[in-house]
This record gives C-alpha cells, sequence and structure tokens, in this order.
C-alpha cells in the first residue's frame, strides 16, 4: 500500500520559502533509487495565513510505493540531503510530518 507523508514546516523567514518550494521541485525530478526515480509524488505549498497554522508556513506531500522507500528518503537520498541541506538554520524548529497508508 502507497505511503503519503506530510511534513510540516516553520520557515522562520518568509523570503525564503519560495527557495525551499524550489528545492522541492529540485527533489522532483532528480530523485533516484537504483538509477529510477522512487517518489511517486511530490508537491509543496506556501500554506494560507490562518492563525490555527500554528506557525506552519509551509507543507509538502510526498508519496511513495513502500515504507522501505520513505526509510531511503530519510536516510539515503541525495536529493533529499541537497534539500535539508538548504534548509539548514532556516526552520524553526522540527518538521512535524506524518505518514498516512493511502
Amino acid at each position: 500500500m502507497p505511503i503519503q507523508r506530510i511534513t510540516c514546516f516553520k520557515i522562520t523567514h518568509e523570503s525564503d520559502i519560495q527557495g525551499i518550494l524550489d528545492q522541492y521541485e529540485h527533489l522532483s525530478k532528480t530523485n533516484h533509487k537504483d538509477g529510477k526515480p522512487y517518489i511517486l509524488e511530490t508537491s509543496a505549498h506556501k500554506a494560507i495565513d490562518d492563525p490555527r497554522n500554528s506557525g506552519y508556513n509551509l507543507v509538502a506531500m510526498t508519496k511513495y510505493a513502500s515504507m522501505e522507500d520513505v526509510k531511503y528518503y530519510d536516510e539515503e537520498c541525495e536529493a533529499h540531503k541537497q534539500l535539508k541541506a538548504f534548509a539548514t538554520g532556516k526552520l524553526e524548529g522540527p518538521p512535524l510530518a506524518f505518514h498516512l497508508e493511502v
């Protein structure tokens, strides 16, 4: 069963949001495992300002074929490593992530 990951970020400065959105666009084109793309779907969006957001202002959604692919993404994916390096110092606290069987 596919796994949908929803990740919510608190980006410290509004001016950094577009750069992180661009990194997700790059991730969608460059993710590879065993020489092939393995992330089934990728999207990231700036959240609409609302007090119920609790400060989370960017949401990313990625879909994987399995939890094994999620683990690969977290531990080995070069495209994800690049995204994390770009985001270093731009986040207020760790992201909030949910994994759903879809």
